[in-house]
């Protein structure tokens, strides 16, 4: 009798555990906002908006520009007032993750790491404030990097083409075919025999890569033949992709195109770069091409000239980072104008600041009204405009998986191993096993999650 007495308990708050669950997703509403909502002009908004320090060493004159930027948008909306933070680059992504996890994220957040999707839960998908003509007015490659799930998660702000460095001086030396590289590209053997002819210039001449940054891997990645870096089940790492991006990341290894010093080469980056001795470098984020960009104007010695990430390929489209604002609610929602209100100074500063940064970092703003202004203004000499301009044209975003939170762990143990491949000499077989064998718990725990949730 106990027994029984026993079973039905178990099963009866094992059903209504079940019921209540099940209701729960079933009952679940999405988010929405009343796409008729209006800012109240009586009610007084606040809103934060966190950003990072973007001009390096010019702290005096981003803080004015943003400063500005609010009291313009405050003659408009003086019932919106608007505070912003600058995170340190170090702990922005941490101090964001923190915020969400108390269920208080700004309202607005700059996310210059290309993130996308920080939380389904908190985080407002653009698309439910756009107004009629809104998104046609974003270059749609930057749409659709922002784009998952049918939601639009971010304002598109910048879009970088990702390219490697060359000094056309010496590539010239070498013979290297530049006008056919950047109209056509070129393979991983073409850019492997480039990479030959620099090094058999002299002694001194080599090219370098940073291996501490995987950007090179992931460039690899998203141009290469069925690039897809998981199985078509998506439960476990695809190994011919992996294989071949380190066959051929080996083979320059071998052929002993880098500085001797591997372990040391990301010290070279920069300095042989402009010692002349070194052809090619890579990767090279926005922060680093700026630089390069501005010096370039003053050097007599050295030509820099963008070249295309080498592509095994035969569509050679150009990787391309797309940054952008993120728009967040609170754990205590304040409501749909409240929202609104958040839209409105997003769209105000993503239009302002992008053309404001587009000019001093010299990248490509998403919002298609102002490329022509860009274009005007930036200083770059027309070469290299039409080069950048053209990346973006043949521009091609791609990431691991939708799974947003897989993702970044995939990343952390790709990161990791990439690093020891070139620090610990390690081999195809090895860096590649090392990396299935690790990332398999995660693709476990992925596959018992999506059973549970069926």
């Amino acid at each position: 009798m106990i027994i029984i007495i026993m079973l039905v308990v178990f099963l009866v708050s094992g059903g209504i555990t079940f019921y209540l669950r099940y209701q729960q997703i079933e009952g679940a509403k999405p988010f929405t906002i009343d796409p008729e909502v209006a800012i109240d002009p009586n009610k007084e908004y606040r809103i934060s908006y966190w950003d990072y320090d973007l001009l390096i060493g010019q702290s005096e004159d981003y803080n004015q520009f943003l400063q500005q930027t609010i009291e313009e948008f405050s003659n408009i909306y003086p019932n919106i007032k608007v505070t912003y933070q600058l995170l340190p680059f170090s702990r922005g992504e941490q101090k964001l993750q923190e915020a969400v996890e108390l269920g208080t994220p700004p309202d607005i957040y700059d996310d210059i790491f290309s993130s996308r999707l920080i939380s389904e839960e908190l985080q407002i998908p653009v698309n439910l404030l756009f107004g009629e003509s809104d998104q046609a007015r974003y270059k749609q490659l930057g749409i659709s990097a922002l784009t998952y799930d049918n939601k639009i998660w971010g304002l598109p702000n910048w879009l970088i083409p990702q390219i490697w460095v060359g000094n056309q001086r010496i590539l010239n030396r070498a013979k290297v075919d530049l006008a056919k590289i950047k109209s056509q590209g070129w393979s991983w053997d073409e850019f492997y025999q480039s990479a030959i002819k620099v090094k058999d210039l002299d002694d001194k001449s080599y090219i370098v890569f940073n291996p501490y940054n995987t950007d090179i891997f992931y460039q690899l990645l998203a141009n290469i033949d069925e690039n897809n870096l998981l199985s078509p089940d998506g439960g476990s790492f695809n190994r011919k992709s992996l294989v071949a991006i380190f066959t051929f990341l080996d083979r320059l290894r071998k052929e002993k195109l880098f500085p001797r010093k591997i372990n040391k080469m990301n010290k070279r980056l920069i300095a042989g770069f402009w010692k002349g001795e070194a052809g090619i470098i890579a990767p090279v984020n926005t922060f680093l091409l700026n630089n390069l960009l501005k010096r370039d104007l003053k050097e007599r010695y050295i030509d820099i000239t963008l070249l295309p990430v080498p592509s095994n390929s035969m569509k050679r489209k150009a990787p391309l980072k797309v940054t952008s604002l993120l728009l967040f609610r609170q754990k205590e929602y304040q409501g749909d104008d409240h929202s609104k209100a958040v839209y409105q100074f997003a769209k105000f500063i993503n239009q302002e600041k992008s053309l404001y940064l587009a000019e001093k970092l010299r990248v490509v703003p998403a919002y298609l009204p102002l490329q022509s202004i860009w274009q005007e203004r930036v200083n770059l000499n027309n070469q290299l405009k039409e080069e950048m301009l053209s990346y973006v044209d043949r521009g091609i975003y791609r990431r691991i998986t939708s799974n947003y939170s897989l993702e970044e762990e995939l990343k952390d143990i790709i990161d990791k191993h990439y690093q020891e491949f070139w620090l610990k000499t390690l081999s195809v077989d090895r860096v590649v096993d090392d990396i299935i064998n690790e990332s398999q718990n995660y693709f476990n725990q992925d596959k018992t999650e999506k059973a549970e949730e069926n």
